[in-house]
């Protein structure tokens, strides 16, 4: 066996007045449930375990009484030989453990779910983001989810394949579903994480690209900062600290990069200190910038207006209304005006076409005189 799960519960003393963390029972992998004797419940007997860094977690997590906590612990020599024999047969005090019945088979009937659960709830506790094919290095972030799985002590190749799920966008799920076809969750974790770089590897040189001309555009400056050192540590981890100082500066604006003193700056953090010291000149140049654009705006649309009020209108002028200070299009006799030309035209048109019938009814006339 390479694990064996322990339940632990806080329960009170023998005078009723303290807690007392105990080791209840132990099941193995395979859902077999091992009870421990009451006078061998208290943890303060289970000495191997006391030295664990698990157990300083389990003091910090159970706190009141009747809090119980089952956990799933690699075994190491020492656990091995203090709750196993040779046979791997389940013992703890120079003496076999009774296996229980009933309740204990039911819950390890759910255990998988509960299990699911409870690496879901692990997955949220990383600190990585879950990935997606948009993702800058593949690479990179498998090796950052395997120091995860480390951190929470998840060593086994079934639990890091279970919580990966967890920690993959939708987009990604299909691959994740494919892989469970082919290879299952009993498969070697090295398998899967070859064919994950394998799809989602970046070969080309569009990340080292974007990363090296990756420049300020707006915003803060510590946060251009920040987003261009990711890029680069994406694009190679083992990049020197000169060179990625360098790779920084030259993405600021000139102006802030003079500032800047070359000879002071030995790390990164170093120099996010000193670009901190300059945000105040991105501001500044920004708020300058606003107030003579908008200046040049209020100024422009001022003497466009001053100028339509300045000219006097022609039509007030023709019509021999005055000086009158407004748009030429906004006059009100423009309009009258019109309405009279086309009005007066009408009439010229009608009077010339009345004026020729009646010369035709002339002639018509003096010809039958005539005759």
């Amino acid at each position: 066996m390479e694990k064996l799960r322990f339940k632990f519960e806080v329960q009170g003393s023998a005078d009723g007045k303290t807690n007392v963390i105990c080791i209840t029972s132990i099941e193995t992998p395979d859902g077999r449930v091992y009870e421990i004797p009451d006078e061998l419940k208290p943890a303060s007997k289970h000495n191997v375990i006391l030295t664990t860094e698990l157990f300083t977690k389990i003091k910090n997590t159970l706190k009141k009484r009747h809090q119980t906590r089952s956990l799933w612990i690699p075994l190491n020599t020492e656990l091995r030989k203090t709750y196993l024999d040779e046979g791997e047969n389940v013992q703890f005090g120079n003496q076999y453990l009774d296996e229980t019945t009933g309740e204990a088979n039911a819950s390890y009937k759910n255990s998988s779910m509960s299990e699911n659960k409870n690496l879901g709830k692990t997955a949220e506790r990383f600190v990585i983001e879950k990935f997606s094919n948009k993702s800058s290095s593949a690479d990179q972030w498998i090796n950052d989810f395997e120091s995860e799985c480390e951190r929470f002590q998840i060593r086994h190749d079934e639990e890091k394949i279970g919580i990966l799920k967890h920690l993959l966008e939708k987009q990604c799920l299909d691959w994740y579903a494919s892989m469970l076809i082919k290879m299952s969750m009993n498969s070697d974790w090295a398998k899967w994480k070859n064919a994950f770089c394998e799809t989602y590897g970046n070969k080309g040189w569009s990340q080292i690209k974007y990363a090296f001309i990756f420049k300020y555009q707006s915003g803060s400056l510590l946060e251009y900062a920040t987003k261009k050192e990711r890029l680069l540590l994406e694009a190679n981890k083992n990049i020197d600290t000169k060179t990625l100082i360098t790779l920084i500066v030259i993405g600021l604006p000139d102006y802030v990069m003079d500032k800047i003193d070359k000879e002071t700056i030995k790390t990164t953090e170093n120099l996010y200190n000193e670009i901190g010291k300059h945000e105040s000149l991105i501001k500044k140049k920004y708020n300058n910038n606003y107030r003579k654009n908008t200046y040049e705006k209020n100024n422009y649309e001022y003497k466009g207006k001053m100028e339509n009020e300045k000219k006097p209108c022609k039509i007030c002028e023709k019509l021999n209304k005055g000086s009158r200070f407004h748009p030429e299009e906004k006059c009100w006799f423009k309009q009258t005006e019109e309405y009279n030309q086309k009005r007066n035209s009408g009439r010229t048109i009608n009077n010339t076409v009345l004026d020729v019938e009646l010369s035709n009814e002339e002639k018509k006339t003096s010809s039958n005189t005539i005759n």
